[in-house]
């Protein structure tokens, strides 16, 4: 019976995890015109660079630099959403993503699925221009930590893990159909504390690469730009999440996170955010000395925060940083500070979808994910 939860438990998790960093993408990129063969470009690029080991255990093995390989498929806007005017008409798509880890033996392969967006700040996107690109996806390492065969890995505890990619990059018109691309990147593997160690794998590389449009880009076009209705808004945000104590402790435990914001739209591209946030949080049982209590009713297992963010926005979407500190911990935390980042998606502009993930100086917490409101 123990092994057959186990089983259940494990399916479950994967389900969660696909879905969250590959299905939830793919769904908020609907906000933007479907894809069609006009303005389809194909991209191949190959990568070098190094892991960053921010931790011994993770600089002590590895012994060799890093090699990539990316295949997308790219979709430029051409303004018939406002917000492609906003941000000088950006590309978004799907890619392929392929790398060693530094040690075949002890961190495998890495390969990956996500989507993109990528955004010109200098330059025209139909030209030679500078961009800046984030990529959110799933994937999947060859080797994780194992207590009999690879316990030297206690940098990732799953072959399935998060994809989180943001890069610079520029790109150079060779011809009408061809450009040239490059770019420096940071690339980051992690499982969000589903499954323990959970250190998570950071690679900073450079690429190089070509890129074929197979048809001519349509004629953009502009449209009248809207009104900012209410520059005050308020939102109301719960979301849950499921997180381990280490390798050596089985069991998933609870994790929830009520938040409450203030929100300043100062244009129509973002939101500068003050709120408010309690935690509660299954795995401080270890350090309460209430256990004799019901955990839904011992203080020792919620704490409260204060965090200042901004919301970037892309029109019903948008990318969230929050920085934040406890006010109230009675017991041990990893840190007095922690951090949040993820997607949140406008549904019907009254509710709002939320993927987001909680750490602590860089490691990871639990993914949060959940539903809000907004009142203005």
């Amino acid at each position: 019976m123990e092994r057959l939860l186990y089983n259940y438990r494990m399916i479950i998790k994967r389900q969660i995890i696909v879905f969250i960093v590959l299905v939830f993408p793919f769904i908020v990129s609907g906000q933007s015109n479907k894809f069609n063969l006009e303005s389809l470009s194909v991209e191949a690029n190959y990568g070098y660079g190094f892991i960053m080991p921010h931790h011994n255990s993770i600089e002590y093995f590895v012994e060799d630099h890093i090699k990539t390989f990316d295949l997308k498929l790219t979709k430029s806007t051409y303004g018939n959403k406002y917000w492609n005017q906003l941000y000088r008409y950006p590309h978004y798509g799907i890619g392929f993503y392929r790398s060693n880890l530094g040690n075949d033996d002890v961190f495998g392969y890495a390969n990956a699925l996500y989507t993109f967006v990528k955004v010109p700040f200098f330059g025209s996107s139909n030209k030679t221009n500078l961009s800046w690109q984030i990529s959110f996806g799933a994937s999947y390492l060859t080797d994780y930590f194992d207590l009999e065969d690879n316990p030297q890995n206690l940098a990732i505890g799953s072959n399935l893990n998060i994809f989180i990619d943001l890069s610079l990059q520029s790109t150079i018109l060779l011809s009408k159909k061809l450009s040239l691309t490059n770019g420096i990147r940071f690339t980051h593997f992690s499982n969000g504390k589903i499954k323990s160690p959970n250190k998570g794998l950071n690679v900073i590389s450079g690429s190089v690469g070509i890129a074929y449009h197979l048809k001519d880009k349509p004629e953009r076009i502009q449209i009248e730009l809207p009104h900012i209705e209410s520059k005050n808004e308020y939102t109301i945000l719960y979301a849950v999440g499921i997180k381990t104590i280490s390798r050596y402790e089985p069991g998933y435990y609870y994790a929830s996170s009520l938040m409450l914001d203030y929100k300043r739209n100062y244009s129509l591209k973002g939101r500068w955010v003050l709120g408010t946030d309690i935690f509660f949080d299954g795995t401080n049982r270890q350090y309460s000395g209430n256990t004799e209590k019901a955990d839904i009713i011992n203080s020792d297992l919620y704490q409260v925060g204060l965090h200042a963010g901004h919301d970037l926005v892309m029109g019903h979407l948008a990318l969230v940083v929050n920085i934040g500190g406890y006010i109230y911990a009675p017991v041990e935390v990893l840190a007095p500070f922690y951090s949040r980042i993820g997607l949140r998606y406008r549904i019907k502009e009254k509710f709002i979808a939320n993927l987001t993930l909680k750490s602590h100086y860089a490691k990871a917490s639990y993914f949060e994910w959940g539903i809000g409101y907004v009142f203005n």
